[in-house]
């Protein structure tokens, strides 16, 4: 499609929507922006409309072609990634046939106008000041976007939940411009019990002393109230039987059932990508829904609509009962109702894509057994299928502690990722410096040792022997490079992941840590290839150090210090030197347990840590290099000269006397010694980086670590009495792989709610 007058991209037109939201607003969302008032129905008035929308396929000469999607609740104009199995040729939604348009919905904040927009009067985000509004109102505006866009007649509107009640709101408002709809597991007027649930989880949000009566700091938001709103709301998304069979009483941990864990994840994860104010804002427009307010009689105004209607209907929904398709169904005189048998409830239009697109299509296919008796057939082919739509495919560089455990989390965690989280992760390629094995259709986990050893010496992964695996990877379902090695140079090959569609996931510090102009240049080609690159667990492991920051960043706060220690090796030596333990001691056993570099030269010089304070001064913005950061090393100079392991612990016995007087000096003096980053911020807005011994008091956060355990300390000028503290354990292969496999999430889970 061309140019658009008033359109703009989204990257270069609005600032990044809160913490955690970015992810959900892809690079190709555009966004238009009408002046002038725009009259609401229930009285209030906007100053202006911006709305974000995603196009596909391209409008024929005559307009005639569009066909509009409505998103539900919490999801955003993203169709290709929420509805992905109805998308491509001969499906729903064909871009070879049709023109495709789905815009985020007025109230919500992915990009339209919303609470999380910012208010002209005031210069701050709406909040729980922006205006009422309705289904009506959500309709007329993407009834402007379809105007501006050039569309003369739309051959179909579909969507689900809170889309399908905006499919009935096209029917009624636009009948010449609407041939077709597809109105899916929703309801013409929302009853008493859709109207309780969502008063429930306002509640929720309200009770949360963030709230702050709608006026809360958007850095500081109600999390606790909105994740909690969430759960309640997943309990009516599914179903009993299905949760039954996902769950039942399986315990997760030894105090935490399997669902208690699935619904805190998932409140967890709406908290990160969604807003308070928006999540309230929404769901008092659905309580207003009714096709019959100011219409007339409720059966007249149903059988008013004379467009043919595609009902759909899911027999286990709890949230819309299969009623009230049967009675819009019975009284739309052109509608035919298709049941989908489903035991997933109302989400079942998410889930089950593959039967809806069937039955949009009017047509079915026959899948015949790939292999085995009729019943493992059957469930390899919901496995493919599931794959096919949510699946992940993995290339995982490095077999060392982080990458052996979190192949092994995959492999035992398998059966609970697809039951409990509608997702396959599958392992499609392992590499480690001798050679790569590789099996499109996955590589068995319990014998990936043997299979890796039987692959041919091909050499390490670099810039030069990765094009021929990542041209297989990128063939393949969300393809994810994973790179858990410590290599230079392999920014070379995340550029060439990039550049194929491949998402990159790591925990390796040094791509982040090269000079400013070419990670610009490597950031910039996977901005323009629209991947995810995330590299939280570079820092801090599991810790979410790196999105603490990021959040404080968006949110407009300004950062002035950060302190920490972030580096669990070195806090180990701390912990284990006042325990009395010689430092060259401490530093075996730490190669040990797997806590050190792959040379623990990188660790006592401090080039872990000036690392590790780069990368986070980075994400400050600042256009600092590595030689830039002063780094003064924990043990002498001459101890680091290069050799052997065994060279480095001879060398650090000649130190072990001096240092334990040392840190008894300490002692006496009512002090401990860690190692401690630091970025400063000064008035002028430069930053200055620096990583060093210190000697801390009792009050010191950092005198309370314990083992491997790291923090880091965030003074904001929001946060400036009392830092915004972030600790726990800041090393270990379990939780390093944990943090990895919380990544792979992100990108597999989209604004699909």
């Amino acid at each position: 499609m061309g140019t658009v007058p008033g359109a703009s991209d989204a990257r270069a037109e609005r600032p990044a929507p809160g913490a955690g939201r970015a992810a959900f607003v892809s690079p190709e969302t555009r966004t238009i922006h009408l002046p002038g008032e725009f009259p609401l129905e229930l009285g209030g008035r906007l100053p202006s409309l911006q709305i974000a929308y995603r196009t596909w396929g391209t409008l024929a000469p005559d307009g005639a072609n569009a066909v509009v999607v409505c998103h539900a609740l919490t999801g955003s104009a993203d169709a290709d990634l929420w509805w992905t199995r109805l998308f491509g040729p001969g499906r729903s939604l064909d871009p070879e046939r049709d023109f495709v348009v789905c815009s985020n919905i007025l109230g919500s904040c992915y990009g339209t106008s919303g609470p999380a927009e910012v208010d002209p009067a005031t210069g701050a985000p709406w909040l729980g000041t922006f205006p009422p509004i309705t289904i009506r109102d959500m309709v007329r505006v993407q009834h402007a976007l379809a105007t501006v866009l050039g569309v003369k007649k739309i051959r179909m509107v579909i969507g689900g939940s809170l889309g399908g009640m905006q499919v009935l709101e096209w029917a009624l408002l636009y009948p010449e411009l609407v041939e077709s709809v597809v109105f899916i597991a929703s309801t013409a007027r929302h009853s008493a019990w859709c109207i309780g649930l969502s008063e429930a989880q306002r509640q929720a949000i309200f009770a949360d002393p963030r709230w702050r009566d709608g006026r809360y700091d958007p850095a500081d938001p109600p999390a606790a109230g909105l994740g909690a709103a969430r759960m309640m709301a997943m309990l009516s998304y599914r179903s009993q039987p299905s949760f039954e069979m996902r769950f039942a009483r399986r315990p997760q941990t030894e105090d935490v059932y399997a669902v208690e864990s699935y619904l805190r994840y998932q409140g967890a994860q709406l908290v990160d990508r969604f807003d308070a104010a928006t999540y309230v804002t929404l769901t008092r427009a659905m309580d207003t829904h009714d096709v019959s307010r100011g219409r007339g009689d409720y059966d007249d105004v149903l059988r008013s609509i004379r467009q043919p209607m595609l009902v759909v209907s899911i027999d286990s929904d709890v949230l819309y009962w299969p009623w009230e398709q049967r009675e819009v169904a019975t009284l739309v005189p052109n509608a035919r109702l298709a049941v989908m048998d489903s035991p997933h409830g109302h989400d079942a239009f998410l889930i089950d894509v593959d039967r809806l697109d069937e039955m949009v299509c009017d047509r079915g296919r026959e899948r015949a057994p790939r292999r085995g008796d009729a019943a493992a057939a059957a469930g390899e082919a919901a496995i493919d299928r599931l794959y096919a739509e949510q699946g992940v495919s993995l290339l995982v560089l490095g077999k060392g502690k982080v990458g052996a455990e979190l192949l092994e989390q995959i492999r035992t965690q398998r059966t609970e990722l697809e039951r409990d989280y509608d997702t396959v992760l599958r392992v499609v390629g392992i590499a480690d410096r001798r050679g790569a094995a590789f099996d499109e259709d996955g590589l068995e986990l319990g014998r990936w040792r043997e299979l890796l050893a039987e692959a041919p010496a091909t050499g390490p992964v670099d810039a030069a022997t990765a094009p021929a695996l990542l041209d297989r990877l990128a063939r393949l379902p969300r393809p994810v490079l994973v790179d858990l090695t410590a290599a230079d140079g392999m920014e070379d090959v995340y550029e060439q992941a990039f550049r194929r569609g491949i998402h990159v996931v790591a925990s390796n510090k040094r791509p982040l840590a090269v000079a400013p102009r070419r990670l610009d240049q490597l950031k910039q080609v996977r901005r323009q290839h629209h991947t995810h690159y995330h590299y939280d667990t570079a820092v801090g492991a599991s810790l979410p150090v790196i999105g603490t920051l990021r959040r404080l960043v968006r949110s407009g706060d300004r950062v002035r210090l950060v302190e920490g220690s972030v580096s669990g090796t070195l806090g180990y030596l701390c912990s284990e030197l006042v325990r009395g333990v010689p430092l060259s001691l401490g530093t075996r056993w730490a190669m040990g347990l797997g806590y050190c570099e792959a040379d623990p030269r990188d660790d006592l010089s401090g080039l872990d840590t000036a690392r590790k304070a780069l990368i986070l001064a980075r994400e400050l913005g600042a256009q600092v290099a590595l030689e830039d950061v002063r780094v003064e090393p924990f043990v002498s100079r001459e101890v680091l000269a290069p050799g052997t392991p065994d060279d480095l612990i001879t060398a650090l016995r000649r130190e072990d006397a001096v240092l334990a007087a040392e840190v008894r000096r300490l002692g006496e003096q009512g002090t401990v010694p860690r190692y401690l980053a630091r970025i400063e911020v000064t008035g002028e807005g430069k930053v200055a980086v620096s990583v060093g011994p210190r000697a801390v008091g009792p009050t010191h956060p950092a005198a309370r670590l314990q083992g491997v355990e790291a923090f880091v300390a965030f003074t904001t000028a929001r946060h400036s009495e009392r830092p915004l503290v972030v600790q726990g354990a800041g090393v270990g292969g379990a939780s390093t792989a944990g943090g990895v496999l919380a990544e792979l999430f992100r990108i597999q889970f989209g604004a699909a709610r």
